[in-house]
C-alpha cells in the first residue's frame, strides 16, 4: 500500500509475559513507570512534565538555586522528577500516542471540577534533574521554570492560578502557560525539524526544506522564549543565577538581558554543536547567535563544540574569539567547557533494589544461553538505529555461527512520527526479523521507554553482553555511562560511536570505537566484543568507570555555576557606570609620585586618522599631539611610550625621530622602540623575530581576491601583520555596507581555515576593518615586556629575557609608582587595573552603550587638553 510506514510498535511480551511463561521465577511486584536516566535529549522543562500530562515543563526551564547559600535562579528542562499535572481519571486510560509527538501527546484539557494531580514527566531532560538533585546540599533553593505536559488552552485562570501554588510551594516549580498551537509550531517544526537537524549535522534535503523558508515556525520559536522571559523576570529577585538550558530556548539569555542587566545568567548547550558552514545554512542564524551571547557563561560537553561555536560567532557576527570566549562591543561573554555526568551515588543506590536483581534473574533465566547486545536510543536518523540494525545484519551474515544465540534489545526513546519515519527504522527491523527470525527466536526485540520500569531497565543494562551506541552525532551519551556502572561486577564492553561527546574525553577511549557509517567494521566490533578476553575487559571498563566517576553529575553543576558566577563578577564592569575623568583627583598622586609610565594610544585617540591617507603614502604628523608628547618625556620622572598599530616604516619611524625620548610600540605590539638614553638613540625590537612570517604571502593573496570584489577596500600591508579596510564610507547600515561585512566574514573564514591554525595567527575584527597578526602578540604583552624589570624600559639591549611569556607575566617594575593609562585597549587596561598605582582611561566611542574595564572615560576630543595638564604640572 502506499504511503509513509507506521511508527514501530513495542514487542513488550517479549520481555515480559514470555519471560514468566519461559521461567518459574517470581514476577517482581508491580512498579510505576520511570522514565530513564538520561531522559529525553532535546525536550526540556520546569519542574514537571510527564509523557502523559504535566505539571511545568515539556520545552525548557529555568532554575532558582542556592549556591553555599547565595539564592539564584537556573534555567533548565528536566526529565524525571518533574511532574505533569493529570486527569486522574485518565491515567489507566491513556494509552501510547502512536505519533510520540510531545505537542500531540499533551493529553485533552479537563473541566475545572475534574480532580487533577501531578505527574513525573518522561519527556524532559533527565540528565540535567538528575544532576540538579545530585547537588541538593549546595543548591538550597530552586526554582524549575518550564511548560505543561498537558494542553492548557480551555483552563480557566483560577485553575492555572491554584496549579501555579501548589507546584511552586510542593514542587519547586513555576509554569509558563503557552497556548497549545504555539506551543506545537515552536516544538514540532523548528525545534525539530529545523534546529535538532541542524546541530546535529542534518541539513534537510528538498522537500523537507520548507521549515528553513517558512517563517511562521520561527516566530512562534520567539514567541515561546519570550514568555519564559516574561514569567522569568516576574519571579526574579536579586542574587538569582538564571541558568538557561538547551536548544529550545536561545533566544532568552538575550531578552532577559534586555529586561535584567545585571543578573547572572548562564546558557548550556546540552547537545552538539556543528561547525560554521552548517549553522550558516540556518535563516535566522544571527538571531540565535546573538540570543545565545545575552548570558555571561555559554557552556558545551566538549571542547570542539565550544569551538565551533566560537568560530560561528567569528564568521557570521564578525566578533572576535578568544579561547576564553567572545569579545563584544560592549562586554565579554565567556564560553566554557562542562561534560555533563551522572549520579553514581544514586544510581549505586537504585541498583541495590531488590526488583533489579528478580529482573536480572528472570532476564537471564529468559535468555540463557543468548548474548544480549543492549541500545537505548531515539528513532530519528541522528541516532543512527538504523546504522546499528543494517550492521548487526552484516554480523549475522559474517558470523553465522551466532544465528539464534543473539539478541539485540533496542530500547526506543519518544520521538515525533516524522523524525521517527524520516529514521527508516521500521523497515529494517522487520527486514531482519524476517530473514533470521525462527519458532523460538527473534533476533531483534523492540521496546518503547513506556514499556520498561526503570528498574527493568537497570536489569538489562547489568546482563548484557555489550552496549551498543551508533550516534551518527551527539552531544553527550549518558546512557553510556549508566551502563558502565551496571557492570560493575561483569566488566562487559562499549561499543560506542566516534561521534558522540563521551568520545571524545580519553577515558572513554577504552571502549570499541566505532565509525557508525561503516557497517562492516561495526560488525566486527560487535564479535570483538563478544569475544574479547575477561582481562581486557577488565582493563577497559577500569578506565571507563574511573572516568565516570571523576566527570559526575555533581562536578557538571558545581563547576558551571561556580563558573558563572565569576563570569558575572567579572563581567560587571562592563555594565556599570564609569566615571568622567576627573583630572583634579589624579594630579596629587601624579605630582608626589617619584617614578611614573605613561602609555597613551595614538591612532582614534592622539590623532584623529584617515586611513586612505597612509595608502596615498602621505603622513602628516600632528605637531601639537608630538609637542605634548616630548613636554610629558622632558621630565626625568616620566617614562612615555606611544601605542599604535600602524607600521614603523613611514609614519612610527618619523614619529621615533621627532620624540626620540618617547618609546614606541608600533603594530600593536609586533615592535619596540626603546626610549633613547645619554649613551646613545633608542633601538627597534621585533617582538616576533621568531615567528614563522611566510604566511603574508598566501594571506595576502585571499585579501586580494576579496579586495578586487569589495568596492571601497583595500589593504595595509605591515611587516608583520595585516589589516583590510572593507568599508571606509560613513557607518551606516546601507546595502553596500552589509555586503562589505559578508565580505569580511568570509575573508576571515579563508583565512582561519587555510592558515590561522597552521601558522598561529589571529584576527581582530573591527567596525570597518580586521586585523592578522602572529598570536600571543598584544599592545598588552608589549606593555608586560615594558614593565618588566629587565625590559627596554629598563635597558635599550636587544632580546632578552624579558621577552620570554613566562617572565612577562610574572613581574613589573617595582619602582614605578604611578601608571596613566590613555585608550581603547581593554585587555591592556584589564591587565593595569591590576596594579594599585594605576589610573586607567578609556577613550571608546559610544561610551553610553559600550562597557569599559577603565577607571574613567574621557572624549578623544579631551585627551590632548588632560594630557596638558600632566605636563604643565611639576
Amino acid at each position: 500500500m502506499a504511503g509513509k510506514p507506521a511508527p514501530l510498535k513495542s514487542i513488550v511480551e517479549d520481555l515480559k509475559d514470555k519471560s514468566r511463561a519461559v521461567s518459574p521465577a517470581t514476577t517482581p511486584r508491580a512498579e510505576s513507570a520511570n522514565p530513564f536516566g538520561s531522559g529525553f535529549p532535546g525536550l526540556s522543562g520546569s519542574a514537571v512534565v510527564n509523557g502523559a500530562a504535566s505539571a511545568t515543563q515539556s520545552l525548557i526551564g529555568a532554575v532558582s538555586d542556592t549556591l553555599n547559600g547565595a539564592r539564584k535562579h537556573q534555567t533548565t528542562h528536566n526529565n524525571i522528577a518533574p511532574s505533569r499535572v493529570q486527569r486522574r481519571s485518565s491515567r489507566s486510560a491513556v494509552s501510547r500516542n502512536q505519533s510520540r509527538s510531545l505537542s500531540e501527546s499533551r493529553q485533552d484539557t479537563f473541566t475545572h471540577s475534574q480532580p487533577w494531580h501531578v505527574e513525573s514527566n518522561s519527556h524532559c531532560n533527565g540528565g540535567l534533574k538528575n544532576a540538579i538533585d545530585s547537588a541538593h546540599d549546595r543548591l538550597r533553593k530552586k526554582l524549575w521554570v518550564g511548560t505543561l505536559g498537558t494542553n492548557t488552552d480551555k483552563f480557566k485562570e483560577s485553575l492555572k492560578r491554584t496549579m501555579e501554588w501548589k507546584l511552586r510551594e510542593e514542587y519547586d516549580s513555576l509554569p509558563v502557560w503557552i497556548p497549545d498551537s504555539e506551543f506545537a509550531s515552536c516544538y514540532d517544526e523548528f525545534c525539530h525539524q529545523v534546529l535538532w537537524p541542524c546541530l546535529h549535522y542534518a541539513i534537510p534535503d528538498a522537500p523537507k526544506t520548507k521549515y528553513f523558508y517558512e517563517s511562521a515556525s520561527f516566530k512562534q520559536y520567539v514567541a515561546v522564549n519570550q514568555r519564559f522571559a516574561d514569567t522569568i523576570v516576574a519571579a526574579y529577585q536579586d542574587g538569582d543565577i538564571i541558568w538557561v538550558n538547551d536548544y529550545h530556548l536561545m533566544l532568552l539569555p538575550k531578552l532577559l538581558r534586555e529586561k535584567l542587566p545585571n543578573a547572572t545568567i548562564g546558557f548550556f548547550m546540552h547537545v552538539a554543536f556543528p561547525s560554521s558552514e552548517i549553522f550558516r545554512c540556518l535563516s535566522v542564524r544571527e538571531d540565535l547567535l546573538y540570543g545565545v551571547l545575552g548570558a555571561d557563561l555559554i557552556g558545551f560537553q566538549t571542547a570542539n563544540f565550544a569551538r565551533h561555536f566560537r568560530q560561528t560567532v567569528s564568521r557570521i557576527l564578525s566578533a572576535e574569539a578568544l579561547p576564553k570566549g567572545i569579545q563584544l562591543e560592549d562586554r565579554f561573554v565567556d564560553v566554557g567547557v562542562f561534560p555533563m555526568g551522572i549520579d553514581v551515588i544514586a544510581l549505586t543506590e537504585k541498583r541495590a533494589n531488590p526488583e533489579v536483581a528478580e529482573w536480572v534473574k528472570v532476564l537471564r533465566q529468559r535468555y540463557a544461553g543468548m548474548k544480549l547486545i543492549v541500545g537505548r536510543d531515539k528513532l530519528d536518523e541522528i541516532q543512527g538505529v538504523r546504522n546499528k540494525i543494517r550492521a548487526f545484519e552484516v554480523f549475522l551474515d559474517r558470523y553465522p555461527e551466532y544465528q539464534g544465540k543473539i539478541v539485540l534489545i533496542q530500547v526506543a526513546l519518544q520521538t515525533t512520527e516524522e523524525n521517527e519515519v524520516q529514521g527508516g527504522v521500521a523497515d529494517i527491523v522487520s527486514h531482519i526479523n524476517s530473514r533470521f527470525s525462527t519458532l523460538t527466536y527473534q533476533p531483534v526485540v523492540f521496546l518503547h521507554t513506556q514499556d520498561l520500569t526503570f528498574n527493568q531497565y537497570l536489569a538489562l543494562l547489568t546482563v548484557a553482553d555489550a552496549f551498543m551506541v551508533t550516534s551518527l552525532r551527539e552531544g553527550m551519551a549518558l546512557r553510556t555511562h549508566e551502563f558502565v556502572e551496571c557492570q560493575a561486577d561483569r566488566h562487559r564492553p562499549l561499543i560506542l560511536s566516534e561521534f558522540t561527546g563521551s568520545y571524545s574525553y580519553s577515558g572513554f577511549r577504552s571502549c570499541i570505537s566505532i565509525n557508525p557509517w561503516d557497517k562492516r567494521t561495526t560488525a566486527n566490533a560487535i564479535y570483538q566484543a563478544l569475544n574479547m578476553s575477561d582481562e581486557e575487559c577488565l582493563s577497559r571498563w577500569e578506565d571507563l568507570h574511573n572516568h565516570v566517576v571523576t566527570q559526575s553529575a555533581q562536578a557538571f553543576v558545581t563547576s558551571f555555576l561556580i563558573r558563572n558566577l565569576r563570569a558575572s563578577l567579572e563581567h560587571q564592569g562592563d555594565s556599570l557606570t564609569v566615571a568622567e575623568l576627573d583630572v583634579t583627583r589624579i594630579i596629587p598622586r601624579y605630582r608626589h609620585s617619584e617614578k611614573r609610565l605613561i602609555l597613551v594610544d595614538f591612532e582614534g585617540t592622539m590623532w584623529p586618522r584617515d586611513p586612505r591617507m597612509l595608502v596615498k603614502g602621505t603622513f602628516d604628523p600632528p605637531e601639537e599631539a608630538l609637542k605634548v608628547l616630548n613636554k610629558l618625556a622632558e621630565d626625568p620622572k616620566n617614562e612615555v611610550w606611544l601605542l599604535s598599530g600602524l607600521p614603523v616604516k613611514g609614519a612610527l619611524e618619523e614619529i621615533a625621530k621627532l620624540c626620540p625620548k618617547v618609546g614606541v610600540v608600533a603594530e600593536n605590539g609586533c615592535f619596540i622602540k626603546t626610549r633613547a638614553t645619554r649613551n646613545g638613540e633608542g633601538t627597534w625590537i621585533n617582538m616576533v623575530a621568531n615567528f614563522n612570517l611566510t604566511w603574508k604571502a598566501p594571506c595576502l593573496e585571499i585579501l586580494q581576491y576579496f579586495t578586487e570584489r569589495t568596492p571601497g577596500s583595500f589593504i595595509e600591508e605591515r611587516e608583520a601583520s595585516i589589516v583590510w579596510r572593507f568599508w571606509t564610507g560613513p557607518s551606516d547600515n546601507s546595502s553596500d555596507r552589509q555586503w562589505a561585512r559578508r565580505q569580511a566574514a568570509e575573508a576571515q573564514n579563508h583565512i582561519f581555515d587555510s592558515l590561522g591554525e597552521r601558522y598561529g595567527l589571529r584576527i581582530i575584527p573591527g567596525a570597518n576593518s580586521f586585523l592578522v597578526l602572529p598570536n600571543n602578540i598584544s599592545r598588552s604583552t608589549a606593555v608586560g615586556a615594558i614593565l618588566h624589570p629587565g625590559g627596554p624600559a629598563h635597558s635599550p639591549l636587544g632580546r632578552a629575557a624579558w621577552l620570554s611569556p613566562e617572565a612577562i607575566e610574572a613581574e613589573h617594575d617595582p619602582e614605578v609608582d604611578f601608571v596613566l593609562a590613555i585608550g581603547k585597549d581593554e585587555k591592556l587596561m584589564r591587565r593595569l587595573n591590576e596594579l594599585e598605582n594605576s589610573e586607567t582611561i578609556s577613550t571608546g566611542t559610544n561610551m553610553g552603550v559600550k562597557g569599559t574595564d577603565a577607571k574613567w572615560k574621557l572624549k578623544p576630543e579631551e585627551v590632548m587638553e588632560v594630557l596638558r595638564r600632566f605636563a604643565e604640572t611639576k
